[in-house]
């Protein structure tokens, strides 16, 4: 009898242990990978003011898939060929028309870093203001 109730209890201590394992796999997929889970856990850096100067486009996939006008994230492209996501002002018609084509822009905003692992970018700038220049 009481080898029975040792064999039972390693069972259970067996089972509660491969439970907590999956759980916690489980947890750590739904967090988002490694990534996210780094990212939540570093301090948030102080938000630097930039000025930056290229042309709005669509950020490209890290996965190096296909951007269409449909799926295009917005950014920018500046003048030394770094890629940053836009926010705030990146809602404005003005910035989404001048995707893909020609037109310079100078903006100005907050950098913040970006955790996002979709595109390529260096960072997301918190839009301000912009002016095209040319």
């Amino acid at each position: 009898m009481v080898i029975h109730q040792q064999r039972s209890y390693k069972k259970l201590i067996i089972g509660a242990s491969i439970a907590l394992v999956i759980g916690a796999g489980l947890t750590f997929y739904m967090l988002g990978g490694v990534e996210k889970v780094r990212a939540a856990f570093q301090p948030k850096a102080e938000e630097q003011s930039v000025t930056l100067m290229g042309k709005i486009a669509c950020l490209p996939r890290k996965d190096g898939g296909e951007t269409s006008a449909l799926s295009c994230a917005l950014g920018m492209q500046s003048d030394d060929g770094e890629y940053y996501g836009l926010s705030g002002g990146a809602q404005n018609t003005e910035l989404s028309d001048a995707a893909g084509s020609d037109k310079h822009i100078k903006l100005t905003g907050k950098l913040r870093s970006s955790s996002d692992t979709t595109y390529t970018m260096k960072a997301i700038v918190a839009v301000d203001s912009f002016t095209f220049t040319n």
